[in-house]
C-alpha cells in the first residue's frame, strides 16, 4: 500500500538528458571502489533505478555533475544506509569508529586514505574531492557541516535502538529531515548544476525555512514508502508512521491520512514562505538574486522528483512470501 499513496504537489518532474551517461559511469565507479561486494547487484541498480533519483534531483546538473550526484547516490544504498538496518545500527561502539573513518576525510587537508582503508570511506574521500572542486571555502565549510550531521542523525538512531529509546512522532519528523541526507543534497545541487548561493543569502531565515520544509516533506515520503520494509525489520523507532501507530494507538490506514495531511500543510507553507523570497532581491546583484532563484527551483525538483523515484523504485518493494 505505502508506495502507492499519492499526495498533491504543484511542481511539475524534470529530469537530466545525462540520465545514460551518469548510468553507466556509476556503475562502474561502484565496482571500481568495490561497493558491490553483494549488497547491490548491477540488477538492483537498475531496479532501484539509482541513476534516475540523481536525474529527477538534478535536471539542470552538467553532465560531469550528474555523474557526481548518480555516484553519491548508489554511496547512499550500496555501502552506508543499509548498514545500519542491520547489526551495525545496534552496535553504537561499531557505528561511532564507522561514521569516525567517514568523518576524517571531510577535514581540510585530509590525506587520502590508502588501499587499506575501507571501501567505503575510500568511495566518499573521492565524492567529497569531486564535491569540492570549483566551490567556495565558505560552501565547503557548511557542506561538510551538513555531512557532519548526517553522519550525527545515523548516531542518534543508533543509540536510540541500543538503549530502547523512543522518540515522539514531532522529534521523529524533525530527525529524519537530517537522516535522509537532505541538506547534503541540497548543498551538492550548486555544485552540480554550476552555481552558488552568496553566503549571506544562504543564512537568511527564509530560505533556512525552505530547506527545513524541503527536508520534512522528504523524509515523510520516505517514511510512507519505506514503511513496511522498516516494519518488516523491526526498526519502528524511526518510521514517522510506526511511530503513530504506537503513540496513538491508531492503525496504518489513519497514520498513512495523517502523514499524508502533515506532507500537503509543509507544501502549502513552502508556498507560502517562497512568496518571501523577493524579499532578498534588494540585497542581492543580478547573479546572486539569480542563484537564490535556482536554489529555490531546485528545493521544487528535490520534492517532486524524490515523490516519483519512491513510487518506481524497486529499493521498497517487499517480496510476496512464498
Amino acid at each position: 500500500m505505502p508506495q502507492d499513496v499519492e499526495f498533491a504537489l504543484p511542481w511539475a518532474l524534470r529530469s537530466s538528458p545525462h540520465l545514460p551517461r551518469a548510468r553507466k559511469h556509476s556503475l562502474a565507479w561502484l565496482e571500481e571502489y568495490g561497493l558491490l561486494d553483494g549488497r547491490f547487484t548491477p540488477a538492483e541498480f537498475d531496479d532501484w533505478r539509482v541513476a534516475e533519483i540523481a536525474a529527477f534531483f538534478f535536471p539542470e546538473a552538467t553532465g560531469e555533475g550528474l555523474e557526481l550526484a548518480t555516484d553519491l547516490m548508489g554511496w547512499y544504498f550500496a555501502p552506508f544506509d543499509d548498514v545500519f538496518d542491520g547489526v551495525l545500527g545496534r552496535r553504537p561502539q561499531q557505528a561511532a569508529a564507522f561514521c569516525g573513518a567517514l568523518a576524517a576525510v571531510l577535514v581540510p587537508g585530509a590525506a587520502v586514505p590508502g588501499a587499506d582503508a575501507p571501501p567505503t570511506a575510500r568511495a566518499l574521500a573521492d565524492i567529497w574531492r569531486r564535491s569540492c572542486r570549483g566551490m567556495s571555502e565558505a560552501w565547503q565549510a557548511r557542506a561538510a557541516y551538513d555531512w557532519h550531521v548526517y553522519l550525527a542523525a545515523h548516531l542518534a538512531e543508533t543509540a536510540d535502538r541500543f538503549n530502547g529509546r523512543a522518540v515522539n512522532a514531532a522529534e521523529c519528523v524533525r530527525r529524519r529531515g537530517f537522516a535522509t541526507s537532505s541538506f547534503v543534497v541540497i548543498d551538492l545541487m550548486e555544485r552540480v548544476s554550476g552555481f552558488e548561493v552568496p553566503a549571506l543569502a544562504w543564512h537568511a531565515p527564509v530560505l533556512g525555512e525552505l530547506r527545513s520544509l524541503t527536508a520534512e516533506i522528504i523524509g515523510m515520503s520516505n517514511d510512507l514508502c519505506s514503511v513496511e520494509k522498516e516494519a518488516a525489520a523491526g526498526d519502528e523507532g524511526n518510521n514517522v508512521l510506526l511511530v503513530l501507530e504506537r503513540e496513538r494507538g491508531i492503525g496504518r490506514a489513519e497514520a498513512v491520512e495523517e502523514v499524508v495531511g502533515a506532507i500537503e500543510r509543509r507544501v502549502a507553507q513552502f508556498e507560502s514562505v517562497e512568496a518571501r523570497v523577493a524579499d532578498l532581491d534588494c540585497l542581492l546583484s543580478g547573479d546572486g538574486a539569480a542563484a537564490v532563484r535556482r536554489l529555490v527551483t531546485g528545493l521544487h525538483d528535490l520534492v517532486r522528483g524524490d515523490y516519483a523515484w519512491e513510487r518506481a523504485s524497486g529499493r521498497y518493494r517487499i517480496a510476496p512470501e512464498q
